[in-house]
């Protein structure tokens, strides 16, 4: 059983959550994400402070993409013995808290346990007047993409011992990438508020997974062009086009919307990667690729947890 087919089997038929958070009729959010020791990072690469911060950060990018603000939270911490001592602790809740903060996020509960391998896991509560899912995705909507993407898998590469001819500076951004992502909450407060976006998610689990997601819950044909892809000078060469489509964690924002964005939004570039069309009678929602002219059929799948 893949992961989809498991998650999809513990809900009555029908009734599957698709989305980056719950939400109700008065626009209250719910999202809860867990990162472990040994599946999501490893100790000898990740420091107390980065994995505070990716906890945050990766729970407040699923708030960022249904298009609300972060409240509250509620915390579970499950505490290896390797890592119940001061030299650990003390900078990892010295930067959660800051994390927290930095959003005006209220800390309400949680738990505590013992564990073999570091778990953490964060539940955030947050608010929206008009609450943004991945169903409404229309043809001809067009696909965006925020930031660049790629660059969280070289990071990973890089940490794993792999032999490549980087820059200084793409060494850094993939590093900064993989072990220190940031949700793009400010982009979403703004470009969701002033533009028409039809459905969107966050992007985790790489384009080529997550795309899918997109089409299938909106129940379109998205065709993508893997040329306009974003991604920074270098990381092609090192990864491939593959690594490109396949790389998670990379907390861009992947959304629908009928209008021409401009290619910059506050700072941050606004990519048109694709568009949505309609599906011929019988066919089921799915991604076409095109790449250097040409019809273009992914290999790889990207990570998956089972």
């Amino acid at each position: 059983m893949n992961e989809e087919e498991l998650i999809s089997s513990l809900y009555p038929p029908g009734k599957e959550q698709e989305n980056d958070c719950y939400s109700d009729e008065n626009g209250n959010l719910i999202t809860t994400d867990t990162i472990v020791e040994g599946t999501h990072f490893r100790l000898d690469w990740s420091r107390p402070q980065d994995l505070a911060n990716k906890l945050v950060e990766v729970n407040v990018s699923d708030i960022a993409a249904a298009n609300g603000i972060p409240e509250k939270a509620f915390f579970n911490f499950g505490l290896s013995p390797s890592c119940n001592r001061k030299e650990f602790l003390e900078p990892f809740v010295e930067s959660f808290k800051k994390a927290l903060l930095s959003y005006n996020i209220e800390l309400c509960g949680g738990d505590t346990y013992r564990t073999q391998e570091l778990n953490l896991a964060l539940t955030l509560l947050g608010k929206s007047n008009s609450p943004l899912d991945r169903k409404g995705g229309k043809p001809g909507d067009k696909l965006y993409l925020s930031g660049h993407i790629g660059a969280s898998l070289l990071g990973y590469k890089i940490l794993e011992g792999a032999h490549l001819s980087l820059s200084p500076q793409l060494r850094e951004i993939a590093l900064n990438r993989h072990l220190r992502p940031k949700a793009r909450l400010d982009l979403s407060k703004s470009l969701y508020s002033n533009k028409r976006i039809h459905a969107g998610m966050d992007l985790t689990d790489g384009l080529k997974q997550d795309a899918f997601k997109l089409a299938k819950s909106s129940g379109v044909l998205i065709e993508i062009e893997l040329d306009q892809l974003p991604f920074e000078i270098g990381v092609k060469e090192s990864i491939g086009i593959e690594g490109i489509l396949t790389s998670g964690e990379e907390l861009e924002l992947l959304f629908l919307s009928p209008e021409e964005l401009p290619q910059a939004w506050e700072g941050i570039s606004i990519r048109q990667i694709g568009s949505v069309k309609s599906l011929s009678q019988g066919e089921s929602p799915h991604v076409r690729y095109s790449y250097e002219g040409k019809m273009y059929s992914p290999k790889e799948s990207g990570f998956r947890h089972f």
